[in-house]
Order: C-alpha cells, then sequence, then structure tokens
C-alpha cells in the first residue's frame, strides 16, 4: 500500500533538547542503525536486502536503495545485485563524454516536495497511534510523522520519507535519443529519485507485531539557543515494539535516496498478427521498467525452487 501525502510541509513542532531525547532508549540517532532480535534470519546476508527491496518493489513497482545514504541519482546506470538486490552504478549519463552531449540537453527536472511518503507492502496495516496513558514522551503530540502498522505472522516490509521530493529525466525527447546508445545496452537506468531529509525502514521478523514510529523535533544542545537568533531544529526518529530490522537517519539535508524507478531499453519482440507497431514516439514503447531478476521469495528472501507440476 502507498500513501503519499501532498501539501505544505508540517509546520515548524515544537522542540525538545537532546538532553531530553536520550532519556529515551528507543530514539534512533540521526545515524543509520539496525536493531535485530534473536531468532531472525541472518540480517547481513544478501536475503535481507533481497527481502525488504522484493516487497517494496511488489507494493510500488519501485526500488527501494537498501541503503538510502548511498545516493543514486538520475541518469545513473548499471545493472542489480540479483543476491541483493541492490544497485550497481557502472556511469551516469549526465557525466560521460559518450552521452553527456546529449543529456545535458535535458537536465533533471525536480517536483515539488510531498509531506510524507509511506510504502506497506501486503500484511501490513496502518492503523491508529496510541500509546499507553502512562507514557510520556516529549514531542509526541506535534511530531510531523507518527503512524503504527501492524504486521502479521508473514514478513512484511515499512518504508516512510519525510518531505521527499522526485526527481525524474524529462519525458519523451532524450530517453528516445537514447536508445542508440551503446554503453545503455542491456544496462537500467534511473530515470526517477526520491530524496528526503528523514527515512525509516523496516522489515519485520515475521511474527505479530505493532510498530510504532514518529518523527520528533529536537534542537542540539551545543547549538540550543532560541531559534530567532540561529538556533536550528533538527529531528530524530522514535521508534516501539521493532522486534525486527529498523534502520533509519534524519539529516536538515537532502542526503537520503531510499526510493528509485528503473527502466531499460525494451528488447523486439515477437509481436501477434494483429498487434499495432511500436510507435517510436512513444517512450513507454521504446523503454520498460525493471522488474526483479529473481524468482519468487520465500519468507527468508531466498529464492523459491520452481516445480513444473505436469511433468512431475
Amino acid at each position: 500500500m502507498i500513501y503519499q501525502n501532498y501539501g505544505n510541509s508540517h509546520p515548524a513542532a515544537p522542540y525538545f533538547s537532546a538532553r531530553e531525547a536520550h532519556r529515551w532508549d528507543l530514539f534512533c540517532i540521526p545515524l543509520p542503525k539496525y536493531i535485530t532480535q534473536p531468532g531472525m534470519f541472518n540480517l547481513g546476508s544478501p536475503q535481507s536486502s533481497r527481502k525488504f527491496i522484493d516487497l517494496i518493489f511488489a507494493a510500488s513497482s519501485k526500488w527501494a536503495n537498501w541503503d538510502p545514504p548511498k545516493q543514486i541519482h538520475v541518469g545513473d546506470y548499471g545493472t542489480i545485485d540479483k543476491k541483493t538486490g541492490e544497485f550497481e552504478k557502472e556511469g551516469n549519463i549526465y557525466e560521460d563524454a559518450t552521452t553527456a552531449e546529449i543529456a545535458t540537453a535535458h537536465p533533471p527536472q525536480t517536483a515539488a516536495k510531498d509531506k510524507t511518503f509511506e510504502i506497506s507492502s501486503n500484511h501490513v496495516r496502518r492503523t491508529e497511534f496510541s500509546l499507553e496513558p502512562t507514557a510520556s514522551i516529549p514531542g509526541i503530540a506535534e511530531a510531523s510523522i507518527k503512524g503504527e502498522w501492524r504486521f502479521s505472522s508473514k514478513r512484511g516490509a515499512l518504508l516512510v520519507m519525510n518531505q521527499p521530493r522526485s526527481t525524474y529525466i524529462p519525458p519523451k525527447a532524450l530517453l528516445k535519443k537514447l536508445i542508440d546508445v551503446p554503453e545503455l545496452k542491456d544496462k537500467y537506468l534511473a530515470t526517477e529519485t526520491f530524496s528526503c531529509p528523514a527515512y525509516s525502514l523496516y522489515l519485520s521478523s515475521g511474527e505479530d507485531e505493532a510498530v510504532r514510529l514518529a518523527l520528533l523535533a529536537t534542537v542540539p544542545l551545543p547549538t540550543a539557543v532560541p531559534l530567532s537568533v540561529g538556533g536550528s531544529i533538527q529531528s530524530s526518529w522514535w521508534n516501539q515494539n521493532t522486534s525486527g530490522l529498523f534502520r533509519c537517519a534524519s539529516d536538515n539535508e537532502y542526503s537520503y535516496t531510499p526510493l528509485y524507478t528503473l527502466k531499460r531499453i525494451r528488447k523486439p519482440g515477437l509481436l501477434r498478427r494483429d498487434s499495432p507497431l511500436p510507435s517510436a514516439d512513444d517512450d513507454d514503447d521504446l523503454w520498460e521498467d525493471v522488474a526483479q531478476p529473481w524468482d519468487p521469495l520465500d519468507s527468508d528472501g531466498e529464492e523459491q525452487e520452481f516445480e513444473d507440476e505436469v511433468f512431475d
């Protein structure tokens, strides 16, 4: 399921100091962080990244970046590692000598930012956010993002982006000019990226659970001065009941690329007698979305063996 919140940015929330934030051991510091539990499959294995990417792709037809601080830029091209699901860059059409002259005449365009962008896989549903009456978390009422997601006994994935913006290759003209570039043959081209100043991603452990997340405003103590004289609001993620893999980060800049779109040059195929001929004026006929290069995965991210029941 995709939940995209359009509109103006959330008003600046009342803030609390970093000293107050450190009282809570469930905050995600503004650096990548993993939280794991015993019994979960090896999170350092390729299967964990591939499973998360596969679940997000099934829900959105877009590619999740397992390592959002590792930025992916519009115009990057390369391949997908079949074992990990991660994008392996080989070049960029706006930088490479063989394509720069063509590409720079059609620079990337950036859309207006959204308020939030959430993607959840099957077996995950958003529910009303609630806390125990005794809970007291500074800033939770004014959090720019807060929610509760219920995961079933089947493994699920969740990606949340704060104030994301889309950057994309202009449609039509440029893509048509690139179909004959040898360097792009059998390669995947990043035609759109989503960047943001804060993200969180979660891959569940395969247990029934209700995960709570919130993005809270804080002011670091070393610079804890009034905003009117130069103080700056920063953000920290708060989380609860994350028994699987949880990763998050926040910054004041658009430092993370959690999501992107890949396309490749469509290969000529056999046409039925009554099928129309492809149009050279339609990008949809020249380029196609990149699908997962692996067979269906089991709950642990392993490829399932194909069984032909007809000949068994």
